[in-house]
């Protein structure tokens, strides 16, 4: 006999449906490799084209370890992520760019499943996430779409968010990873996290410390020594790279008390961009004490935003501060909304609030995701345009090439903020690196 489905339930159920997850994700992948295919190489990309030992077009993973022993001699210590740079476009772009989605979308998912944990699935949650992530990322073109970029931002926060569930698990349930195999690549695992990136490093040590501190003291749990030395392994893995000839001789020339002063201006003004999740989370921090949420999802979504502010007023003592860098704070801060969105998605009382918040986040999300595509593929058409002319005057034997220089209106394509080429000097960064790309002697903008 077939069931006779109320009509009110029908949201209820398309919220929790499982396929409907899925095509949720095959969408959010769809999107973003559509917009990976419409980026373009730019700026850094072909400056990692070449090895920074003998300046020999990458061809090989045997020119890799020469070429990034130079560059922590002559631009900086984050060899992890500029050597998987150097390997992604030894690949075809296409390998990048599938790769590069998968991640992104991992990205949410993982926030997704942390922030929902034990609970029913919330197909509204997981849209927002990324809603979220399209809305609120500062030069989003930069940190998800640009090859370089991508790595060294949007991989850097995704690592980083794979180190920390150990601890989170830890902390939340008191679970450890069961067999020693698995807490040595874990140890492993955490030198490289910590040689990856500055800020996510300094901000992943912090929080492992906090979680361990609070399971130990509050919860009364027994802290294995694997994550502790979990914690020394990244330690040391930052060290490495912060110790770099390069890294330290940009420290000395800006590390000046003006210096400080203007990224400690930098890191408000980031919060004042982003003051929306902000709110947010205030609002939702307020309910969740005030109808009494697990203590420990408060503490995490509290641990999360402290550790937002910790990601982003480090760099005040970075040699510069490009937005950029600031992601894996919002992020955090986009994590500690979710965390506290799924329980109180589940409070009767509060649910049609809720739902309304996530349908203003969808809404703003659908616009500034129109206005962003379009940007992208508009940006892209002129550039792509350009590589033909470049391309038509090699084989015409004009080495000497003049192209417009492109512009977009948006930060949500890659080049907004970096700059294409330089329409005074030829010999000059980029210009000299995407001639050398492209098998010509020079290129120009005008």
């Amino acid at each position: 006999m077939r069931k006779n489905i109320s009509i009110e339930k029908i949201p209820e159920q398309l919220n929790r449906s499982k396929p409907l997850m899925l095509l949720i994700l095959a969408f959010m992948y769809l999107v973003m490799l559509y917009c990976n295919m419409k980026t373009n190489l730019l700026a850094d990309d072909y400056m990692y084209c070449f090895s920074f030992a003998d300046g020999s077009r990458m061809e090989s993973l045997s020119q890799l370890i020469p070429s990034m022993a130079a560059h922590r001699l002559t631009m900086n210590g984050r060899l992890i992520s500029h050597g998987l740079v150097q390997i992604s476009l030894m690949l075809p772009l296409w390998v990048f760019k599938l790769v590069n989605s998968a991640v992104f979308v991992g990205e949410v998912y993982l926030v997704y499943r942390i922030a929902c944990r034990d609970r029913e699935r919330n197909n509204l949650l997981l849209l927002c996430v990324f809603g979220c992530i399209w809305i609120f990322t500062l030069n989003f073109g930069q940190v998800i779409l640009w090859q370089d970029g991508s790595i060294n931002y949007l991989w850097a926060t995704f690592f980083s968010l794979l180190y920390l569930t150990v601890y989170i698990r830890k902390f939340l349930y008191d679970r450890d990873i069961k067999r020693l195999p698995g807490r040595i690549l874990y140890v492993l695992a955490a030198f490289l996290i910590g040689a990856y990136s500055e800020n996510c490093a300094s901000t992943l040590i912090f929080l492992s410390c906090c979680f361990m501190l609070l399971g130990r003291f509050l919860k009364k749990q027994r802290i294995s020594p694997y994550l502790w030395l979990a914690v020394l392994a990244a330690l040391c893995g930052f060290v490495f790279m912060m110790t770099a000839p390069a890294q330290i001789a940009n420290k000395s020339s800006q590390f000046t008390l003006s210096n400080l002063f203007d990224n400690f201006v930098a890191a408000i003004d980031m919060y004042r961009r982003i003051w929306v999740p902000l709110v947010a989370y205030a609002v939702l921090a307020a309910f969740a004490y005030s109808r009494k949420i697990r203590r420990d999802t408060q503490l995490l979504a509290a641990l999360l935003m402290l550790g937002s502010l910790a990601a982003v007023f480090v760099l005040t003592f970075a040699s510069f501060f490009p937005e950029r860098s600031a992601y894996i704070g919002t992020l955090l801060i986009i994590f500690a909304d979710a965390v506290l969105f799924a329980p109180l998605f589940d409070e009767l009382k509060l649910r049609p609030f809720i739902t309304a918040l996530g349908a203003i986040c969808l809404m703003a999300a659908l616009y500034r995701g129109s206005v962003g595509v379009q940007d992208i593929v508009k940006t892209n058409y002129y550039l792509t345009e350009n590589e033909k002319q470049i391309a038509a005057c090699r084989e015409e034997g004009i080495m000497d090439v003049e192209v417009y220089r492109v512009y977009s209106k948006t930060g949500y394509c890659a080049l907004e903020g970096l700059g294409y080429l330089n329409t005074e000097v030829a010999d000059s960064w980029p210009n000299k690196y995407m001639a050398a790309y492209f098998g010509v002697d020079s290129i120009i903008g005008n």
